[in-house]
């Protein structure tokens, strides 16, 4: 048998990273794990990492940055780009880095193992048929926390809503690491306020309801980039404050809706009602939900997606009701974990 190979598995989401590990238990492969971009370089330079598995949206170090320090660097690595950012431009991007190849979360082992027959790693990588037949009766069973699977499924969530915006736009979608959190009535007031209470912002509200799990979308925005937006999608006229609302909610819309359909798909939903977007009053409708129920928690999911170039930013919470938890937590642990 060939020497193992070595292989790093780059995520800052520890599920994301068992997952593909157990996608690959039948190789022939010793693996580690890296949490970010600059642990990534640290494997390659360490001997941990002829084969990389890299995300793109991690802390510290992103996989663009990483790839451009393999490439610059002419670290000796073949790189995997494993990410739920799905935007055809970031494909383009990461190949002209240096990438072999592209897989979307959720991994399909089709795919990758196309992808290791292209590139004649079968051999390598492959355990006997006695072994690999031995691995494959042997079910093993990942049991993510809560807030992995919730995290996990945002992740995916936000890429296929980025994509849908990059090719509505025509321009490259940057995009954050999720954020999963317990907020209190309170914690929400202040973070809305903070943004709301100026005139370069702007606040959208709209509710949703999905097989039993209810909640409510708010887009904050920054209106200095609405000017650019107005380019890209085609108004030439003037923006005045009738034509600033009515993009705005577009916008709101399309996010809220784009995440919302990938996020509940994943869990097993296909039909979503929503509310019609709303311009949000933090004076009277925020002040007044504090007042009676400051420290009510409510599960919030935060995302931002931006496009510098065109300084476009905008920040996406998805707030669910407690009594959305349980389904949504029920609804999560149907989905198989077993590889």
């Amino acid at each position: 048998m060939s020497h193992s190979l070595k292989v790093t598995i780059c995520d800052d989401s520890r599920l994301a990273q068992r997952q593909l590990a157990l996608a690959i238990k039948n190789w022939n492969a010793d693996i580690s794990f890296a949490d970010n971009g600059q642990m990534a370089i640290e494997a390659i330079n360490d001997g941990r990492a002829d084969l990389l598995f890299l995300d793109l949206n991690m802390p510290v170090m992103d996989g663009y940055q990483a790839l451009q320090a393999i490439r610059d660097q002419d670290l000796p690595t073949m790189v995997i780009v494993v990410s739920g950012d799905i935007q055809e431009r970031a494909l383009k991007r990461v190949t002209e880095l240096g990438a072999i190849a592209f897989i979307k979360k959720p991994i399909s082992l089709e795919k990758l193992d196309k992808i290791i027959e292209d590139y004649g790693l079968v051999d390598q990588l492959l355990l006997s048929q006695e072994s690999a037949a031995q691995g494959a009766n042997q079910e093993v069973v990942i049991h993510p926390t809560q807030e992995e699977r919730f995290s996990e499924t945002a992740n995916i969530a936000m890429g296929k809503a980025a994509d849908r915006l990059s090719i509505l736009l025509d321009t490259f979608i940057s995009l954050s690491i999720p954020t999963v959190n317990l907020i209190s009535n309170s914690e929400l007031y202040m973070m809305v306020k903070g943004t709301s209470e100026n005139d370069f912002t702007a606040t959208i509200s709209q509710g949703f309801v999905a097989g039993g799990i209810s909640g409510e979308s708010i887009l904050i925005t920054d209106k200095s980039g609405l000017p650019h937006i107005a380019q890209i999608l085609g108004f030439s006229a003037e923006i005045d404050a009738d034509l600033e609302r009515d993009i705005l909610v577009d916008l709101a819309g399309l996010l809220s809706s784009s995440f919302l359909k990938a996020y509940f798909q994943q869990i097993g939903i296909s039909h979503i009602n929503q509310g019609i977007p709303a311009f949000l009053d933090y004076k009277g409708q925020l002040e007044h939900l504090v007042a009676e129920r400051a420290q009510e928690k409510t599960l919030a999911i935060e995302v931002t997606y931006s496009i510098a170039s065109h300084e476009i930013y905008c920040d996406l919470l998805l707030l669910f009701t407690l009594d959305s938890i349980e389904p949504m937590d029920q609804r999560s642990e149907l989905f198989s974990w077993t590889l």
